[in-house]
Formats: structure tokens, sequence, C-alpha cells
């Protein structure tokens, strides 16, 4: 095994971690006066990327993580009239959410600042750095779904 291979892997996957924490932080405060969380409003961009009203199994899958997380942040969001949870007309043992009013004109609002914000982030990194580090974590995320068993191929390649 390369050695320092091994300390870079280690150096980006404290990266992963510290980048996640610091950018939840960030966004729990930030969104504190709305009374959401970055999660909550991370289940709301997952809730809306469906083109059909999902269920939770469908949400849990894109959102990754159980079906009873997801159910708990939905019935908080549902609490605040973010979104709706309602049973499927074909199959009664089947709940579908979908975004509310209320969270579609929260979205129209918050257009500019997160627009801001995105742009303040990634202001020193060109788009061609940007598009590498977008295809080297979606190889990261198949990587994790194969370890986790949820991904297409049965094993990890050594590069």
């Amino acid at each position: 095994m390369d050695e320092h291979r091994i300390e870079v892997e280690r150096e980006v996957l404290a990266y992963f971690f510290q980048l996640s924490n610091r950018l939840q932080v960030l966004l729990d405060q930030q969104l504190k006066p709305d009374h959401l969380t970055a999660k909550q409003l991370f289940m709301m961009i997952v809730v809306d990327s469906f083109e059909t009203a999902p269920g939770f199994s469908q949400i849990s899958e894109r959102f990754g993580t159980s079906r009873q997380n997801v159910k708990q942040l939905l019935l908080k969001l549902e609490k605040n009239r973010y979104v709706k949870i309602y049973t499927d007309q074909e199959d009664a043992r089947y709940k579908r959410v979908q975004l509310t009013p209320k969270a579609k004109k929260y979205w129209k609002q918050r257009d500019q600042r997160d627009l801001f914000m995105l742009n303040n982030m990634f202001q020193n990194i060109r788009m061609q750095e940007m598009q590498k580090v977008q295809e080297t974590l979606k190889k990261v995320d198949e990587n994790i779904q194969v370890l986790s068993g949820e991904g297409r191929g049965s094993e990890l390649h050594e590069n």
C-alpha cells in the first residue's frame, strides 16, 4: 500500500466531515429565523426534485438516510406547513409528500440569498476545478454505495 496515498485519503475523509459540519452550522445559523434546519432545507430540495409527489421510500433513497429519519424530518416540516403528507389514492398504505404553497413562496424569497452565498462560497474556484470536484464527488458517492451494498458493482477496484 502507498503510505502517501493513505495519508491523503485520510485527510480528504477528514475534510469531508469538517466541511459537512461547517456547512450545516452555517446553514443552521442562516435558517434559524425561518425556524428551519439545514437537514429540513435539504429535505425540501429532495421532495421538490421528483416530478410527481414521492413516497417516504423514494425520498429516503435520494436523501441517503432511513425511512424513519425521513418521516421525522417530514413530520416537522408538515407541522410548520412546509410539506403536505397525504395518503395515496390508489394504495391507502402509501403516503406521498408535496411542498405546500408556503414552501414554494419561501423558495422564491430565498433565491437571491442562496445565489449570493453560493457565489461567495465558490468565488475563487475556476469552472474547470468545480467540474473536477463534481466528477470526483460522484465517484466517491458510487464507491460509498458499493461499500454499503447499494451500488451497481459488487466490489471496488484498486486504482
